[in-house]
């Protein structure tokens, strides 16, 4: 989508080189709009009562700017743009003190999109993690809630997962410009994304996944949102980094509690020790936030797939959300291994069973309790 007349301006300063928006503001001060400061002459606003240096720096930058060559660039990558000046930008994300001027959209953003949780944690998720993250993610999103994440793999494709499934919507903050999908296993989850939901990012087109640039990412991933949760993390981890800007930005942090053996979990039940609110149902969320709740029935409700006869039920309720091996459940049942596979085998294609790994098996997520 070609950018509007407006939309230029900002993107062009959005544009110049290492001038963030604390040094915009102060330009932006001696000017009615976007569009001015950037069409003023250099002789004009070289004579502004501000230092020399940042005077000189924001001119430079300018001159090195085609913005027909931007914008034309952002309408073939299939992008639009909401910038600073649109009354469409983010309420939330407009009250922080460092929010981007331009941000770039794959997707849609509604302002339906104004009841948003964050979910976020790391790449390496144990089964445990990732049934957290997703499965929060599906009754958030089915009570109207947007799931805001960073497309990672892990837990970040979880929560995203989550939400499609319920039927809801779900927004990806990446690192990178928005022409380019990191991890790149994740780019049929990127397509899924944008048909319901929307990809953002502030960084410029063509943007490489820079590690520098994932911290900055992760500001806006709290700030787009009401809270945030960790469902799963280590001691150090980036969605640690993004818990630090939820703190700054006034946002309720919440946790999954962890195995205390648990080295992927640490970071969450470190979180709660020092009064993240812990989270053990949907209901804790939702409650904090005082968001009400929808009659709604999931789609777990609705289907009512159960073990059909007497020898699944036995071998079923020997499974759980930790992966177990045959032999130990030929032990707990003392019947043949022969007949614990083939029933297993049954169980999994009803979808009541998960294979984990070699001779290995647990719960579907999602199956009946």
């Amino acid at each position: 989508m070609q950018p509007t007349n407006n939309q230029r301006y900002w993107l062009g300063l959005h544009l110049i080189p290492r001038f963030g928006i604390a040094k915009l503001n102060r330009l932006l001060a001696h000017f009615d709009s976007a569009e001015a400061l950037w069409l003023e002459s250099e002789a004009n606003l070289l004579h502004l009562d501000l230092p020399g240096p940042l005077l000189r720096q924001f001119c430079a930058g300018r001159r090195g700017i085609d913005l027909t060559r931007e914008t034309d660039r952002v309408a073939q990558s299939g992008a639009s743009l909401i910038t600073l000046g649109d009354e469409a930008y983010p309420q939330l994300l407009r009250s922080l003190p460092d929010r981007p001027l331009v941000l770039y959209i794959r997707g849609n953003l509604p302002d339906a999109d104004d009841k948003c949780l964050a979910i976020v944690g790391t790449r390496k998720a144990s089964r445990y993690g990732w049934d957290a993250a997703n499965q929060l993610a599906r009754q958030l999103a089915e009570q109207g809630i947007t799931i805001v994440s960073g497309l990672a793999q892990g837990i970040d494709a979880a929560a995203h997962r989550g939400a499609l499934t319920a039927g809801g919507r779900t927004i990806a903050v990446v690192a990178t410009g928005i022409d380019r999908v990191y991890p790149r296993e994740n780019s049929d989850l990127a397509e899924e994304i944008v048909a319901d939901g929307a990809i953002i990012s502030e960084m410029p087109l063509g943007t490489a996944p820079l590690a520098k640039n994932f911290p900055q990412r992760n500001r806006l991933i709290s700030g787009l949102s009401l809270g945030l949760l960790v469902a799963e993390a280590p001691t150090k981890s980036g969605a640690l980094n993004t818990v630090s800007h939820a703190i700054d930005q006034g946002r309720d942090v919440f946790a999954v509690p962890h195995n205390i053996f648990s080295p992927t979990g640490r970071g969450c039940n470190l979180l709660i020790q020092e009064g993240a609110k812990m989270v053990v149902e949907v209901d804790d969320i939702l409650d904090e936030l005082d968001l009400s709740h929808r009659n709604v029935q999931t789609r777990i409700q609705a289907r009512e797939i159960q073990p059909a006869n007497e020898l699944e039920d036995i071998i079923y309720q020997q499974l759980s959300a930790d992966p177990v091996h045959v032999d130990l459940i030929v032990r707990q049942t003392q019947l043949p291994t022969a007949t614990v596979t083939s029933t297993l085998t049954m169980l999994e294609l009803k979808g009541l069973a998960e294979s984990t790994g070699p001779m290995q098996y647990c719960r579907a997520r999602f199956s009946p309790e």
